[in-house]
């Protein structure tokens, strides 16, 4: 199985600046964030509402004015908290961007750990810790920044990511990295696992196909997928699918008996229950909200 199908190929900025930034707005009971994963770092920043992140087997709830970190090669997604709303912000960019292309006794001392992972940022930034408000402040500055686009902005955006790592070198509040390889084998499974689910969530799928993926049985899958996503694996299958469902009714006029069976459902009225029971209407009401809202 090809991890390329979770794997992010997006492109973020240009080569002479890999920064991309991204405001999203989700309404209550919409899904957040699709589980993947990519090799730039990720700032999260939480502007309205709340959700619950998920990185590798972490979960952190997060409320307006908190962030967290996405370290490179880390899974992660976002789902609905208390059935709130969110908007978040992101900054995504290539770690690189941080460096310098000449011998720097700066950058081995105090980004090369980081880019080697042998220290890594907090991933739940709450604002409360030593030089966490002081980070939030610089990402918004980074922004604002790349609103305005004011001449030299990139240099100016460089300066304050710099800031922002220096925020957390000067306060100590950064980690070791110490991954048990227990640990590395267990994202691994879980990366192809999802990456089978998101190619293949348009057809019928069993439990026994996911687990020749990864080469385990299934009483083992249930456990260890219950344990990695904290949902079982039919009610993860059933949420994409819902996802895949919900952009296909906001995107084109397809019958909702057509869009029921591209995501891999054969009932109608089973869909319509899914549907339903994870956004709080049912698919043609969903398609009228949004296409009064687009």
């Amino acid at each position: 199985m090809d991890k390329a199908i979770l794997k992010e190929h997006r492109i973020h900025g240009n080569d002479s600046f890999p920064l991309g930034t991204y405001t999203i707005e989700h309404e209550a009971g919409e899904n957040i964030l699709d589980c993947h994963w990519h090799d730039e770092w990720e700032f999260l920043l939480v502007t309205a509402g709340k959700a619950t992140f998920q990185i590798d087997t972490a979960y952190y709830p997060v409320e307006k004015g908190q962030g967290i970190f996405v370290n490179s090669g880390c899974i992660h997604a976002g789902y609905p908290l208390q059935n709130s709303a969110c908007t978040y912000r992101a900054i995504v960019f290539n770690p690189n961007l941080l460096c310098s292309t000449s011998f720097d006794p700066l950058q081995i001392k105090f980004i090369d750990p980081f880019l080697n992972e042998h220290y890594t940022l907090p991933a739940f930034i709450s604002g409360k810790e030593a030089g966490e408000s002081e980070a939030l402040l610089y990402l918004l500055n980074i922004l604002k920044i790349c609103e305005d686009l004011p001449f030299a902005y990139e240099l100016t955006v460089k300066a304050q990511l710099l800031l922002v790592l220096a925020s957390f070198i000067k306060n100590h509040t950064f980690h070791t990295k110490t991954i048990h390889p227990m640990h590395n084998r267990k994202a691994e499974q879980l990366k192809t696992i999802l990456s089978f689910i998101h190619e293949n969530y348009s057809k019928k799928i069993n439990s026994n196909e996911i687990c020749q993926q990864v080469h385990i049985n299934e009483s083992y899958f249930c456990r260890f997928f219950k344990q990695m996503m904290r949902q079982t694996p039919i009610e993860y299958i059933n949420m994409y699918r819902m996802n895949m469902a919900a952009k296909l009714l906001r995107d084109n006029d397809q019958k909702i008996l057509d869009i029921a069976w591209s995501v891999g459902f054969d009932n109608l009225s089973y869909f319509n229950s899914v549907f339903k029971k994870q956004f709080q209407s049912t698919p043609s009401e969903y398609r009228q909200k949004k296409s009064r809202n687009p």
